[in-house]
C-alpha cells in the first residue's frame, strides 16, 4: 500500500429526502431563470435516479448554494400587552405592542422605526393620571380614536405624500387627567419638544432661552 496515496472518500447512498431536496433547489433555479424547463426536466429525472450523494451533487454543482436560514435575534420583540402602575411606558423600535395601559404614568410610543408587512396596525392605549404620546414617521397614514377626561386631544400629521408600503396606523386611546397626542416627525428629529426646539435654534446659531432663575430662599423651609 502506497503511504502517500489519498484514501478514497466513502460512497454515501442517497435517501429519498436527499433527492427531494435537490429537486427543490432545481425548482428554485427555474424560478430564478438559471436553467430552462428542458434542462430542469433532465436534471429532475437524473435526481430521482441518483444512487449516491455524489450523483446528486453533480446536478447542482453550477448552482449557488442554499442561503443559510435567517438568524433570529432574541430579546428585541416587544410584548403584545404591557401594563404598569406608577411608571411610564416608553417604546421605540421595529415592533409595536397591541395594548398598553398604565396608572400614574405616561405612554410614549415612537413608531418611526416600525417594520411590518401588514396593511393596518391597531393599537389600544390607556392611562389614568398620565399622557399618551404617539409618534409616526412623516408620510405614514395614522388616525387617533378615543377620548380624554380632563385633558386635551390633538393630531398633528405633516401634509406630505403617503409613503408607499407603509401601514395605516389606528390608535385607540383613552386618558383620564392627561392629554392624547398623535404626531409625525422626520427621521432623526427628537421626539422631545424642548430638544427639538433646541436643535432648531442651534441650526440657526441661536441659543435656547434660559431657565427661570432660582430666587434666594426658594424652597427653603420657613422657621
Amino acid at each position: 500500500m502506497d503511504p502517500d496515496a489519498v484514501p478514497a472518500r466513502p460512497v454515501v447512498r442517497a435517501s429519498d429526502a436527499d433527492r427531494e431536496a435537490i429537486v427543490t433547489r432545481l425548482q428554485r433555479a427555474v424560478a430564478e431563470g438559471r436553467i430552462d424547463l428542458s434542462e430542469f426536466g433532465e436534471r429532475v429525472g437524473a435526481a430521482y435516479a441518483a444512487g449516491t450523494h455524489d450523483d446528486l451533487a453533480v446536478l447542482v454543482a453550477d448552482l449557488p448554494p442554499d442561503a443559510p436560514p435567517p438568524v433570529e435575534i432574541v430579546g428585541t420583540r416587544v410584548p403584545e400587552e404591557l401594563s404598569t402602575v406608577f411608571g411610564d411606558v416608553k417604546l421605540a423600535g421595529p415592533d409595536a405592542p397591541q395594548r398598553v395601559s398604565t396608572v400614574f404614568g405616561d405612554v410614549r410610543l415612537d413608531l418611526r422605526g416600525l417594520r411590518t408587512d401588514a396593511d393596518r396596525i391597531e393599537i389600544t392605549l390607556g392611562t389614568v393620571f398620565g399622557d399618551i404620546d404617539v409618534v409616526v414617521a412623516e408620510g405614514v397614514d395614522a388616525e387617533l380614536r378615543g377620548r380624554t377626561v380632563f385633558g386635551d386631544r390633538k393630531t398633528t400629521l405633516a401634509p406630505v405624500p403617503r409613503l408607499s408600503g407603509t401601514p395605516r396606523i389606528v390608535v385607540h386611546a383613552r386618558s383620564v387627567f392627561g392629554y392624547l397626542r398623535l404626531r409625525s416627525l422626520a427621521p432623526g428629529e427628537s421626539a422631545s419638544r424642548w430638544r427639538a426646539m433646541a436643535d432648531r435654534l442651534a441650526a440657526c446659531h441661536l441659543t435656547p432661552p434660559p431657565l427661570p432663575p432660582i430666587l434666594p430662599g426658594w424652597g427653603t423651609p420657613r422657621s
